[in-house]
């Protein structure tokens, strides 16, 4: 079930990535941050999404779902409390009263071990913070 939340949760913000760069023209290996030489703000909306970039981070929000991650070029890392606000904000897994911290710490880790999700290494420093690679 995790590993579906986590597809849902890729998508969702694969979505959103996906209008900005098509809005505003912006080539696919570039990255999304809101700057002087960039049309679209700090916050604002497109289609059904209302944004919030802040330092290296970005805040969703769409059909009541809210989702925050930290951006790449091409991927995204979160950290356990972000997928939790995704969870427990949509209406497709709200209810799950098992999803509990240690419940998805221990699904995470073995979508790590499946190489299917990393830590985030930054400095040579391995943080708590699941990085998804494309």
């Amino acid at each position: 079930m995790v590993k579906n939340i986590l597809i849902d949760y890729i998508s969702f913000v694969k979505n959103f990535e996906t209008l900005i760069h098509k809005q505003y023209k912006i080539a696919d290996d570039q990255r999304i941050i809101p700057g002087m030489d960039f049309p679209y703000g700090k916050k604002g909306e497109i289609e059904n999404y209302t944004y919030w970039f802040h330092g290296s981070g970005c805040s969703l929000e769409a059909d009541e779902i809210e989702c925050h991650y930290d951006y790449n070029i091409h991927d995204i890392t979160f950290t356990l409390w972000s997928f939790k606000q995704f969870i427990i904000t949509h209406p497709k897994y709200k209810n799950e009263l098992l999803l509990t911290d240690q419940y998805l710490e221990l699904e995470l880790y073995k979508l790590i071990e499946a190489k299917q999700l990393f830590w985030k290494i930054d400095g040579g420093v391995v943080w708590q913070v699941y990085h998804y690679k494309d």
